[in-house]
């Protein structure tokens, strides 16, 4: 087993691989269920990074607050617009990222409910 560059995306994998896992180029014969497996660790992949940008969104919604205590010093005086116009934007990305992760789930299960995979899809979803 060698690593080798993707022809498509360069990116180094291995040269047992007949997809890629970066860019899902088809370097040999393909069936059906290398593909269904790709998807799936797909899926699982954009699950994880939504999942991470929601924590981070979040942390940045605190840290809108603190600036709105800050700014209000205590909750004695009216606070500038920025730490409301930081938390608006925030919820809304919030919201955003909630909805693509209900659409990912949504597309777990209905992959879950092929059963195509069998074993494999298990391990990757």
């Amino acid at each position: 087993m060698a690593i080798i560059a993707c022809p498509d995306c360069g990116k180094k994998i291995s040269s047992r691989a007949v997809i890629c896992s970066y860019c899902g180029f088809q370097l040999g014969e393909v069936t059906e269920q290398d593909l269904e497996v790709y998807r799936a660790r797909k899926l699982r992949d954009q699950r994880y990074r939504l999942n991470m940008i929601s924590y981070l969104v979040i942390t940045v919604f605190i840290g809108g607050f603190g600036w709105y205590w800050w700014d209000s010093q205590g909750f004695v005086r009216p606070p500038t617009q920025g730490p409301l116009i930081l938390m608006a934007l925030t919820a809304l990305a919030y919201l955003v990222v909630r909805v693509l992760l209900f659409q990912n789930r949504r597309s777990q299960r209905a992959m879950r409910k092929k059963q195509v995979l069998g074993s494999g899809l298990g391990r990757n979803l």
